[in-house]
């Protein structure tokens, strides 16, 4: 699969989580979740199953944030 291919899948997924009841921290994958805990710093959070729980509306406030700003690292999707 090409790099172009592997990076729009990626991006697909996390579209894809804001569909999910609930969302762990442990769903994104590795090299975003740096961004996301930047992100929800300050923010009211539960655990559930002994994993972080980030809340559907803030999960979606940092699609829009990716959609409009991009993210704040450089993204290495070689992994």
């Amino acid at each position: 699969m090409n790099n172009l291919a592997v990076i729009s899948e990626r991006i697909d997924a996390l579209w894809t989580l804001a569909n999910k009841d609930t969302i762990f921290l442990d769903d994104l994958r590795k090299e975003f979740r740096q961004d996301l805990q930047d992100f929800i710093v300050g923010e009211t959070l539960t655990m559930r199953e002994g994993k972080l729980v980030i809340g559907n509306n803030l999960y979606k406030r940092w699609l829009e944030k990716l959609n409009t700003k991009g993210f704040d690292y450089e993204i290495d999707f070689k992994q």
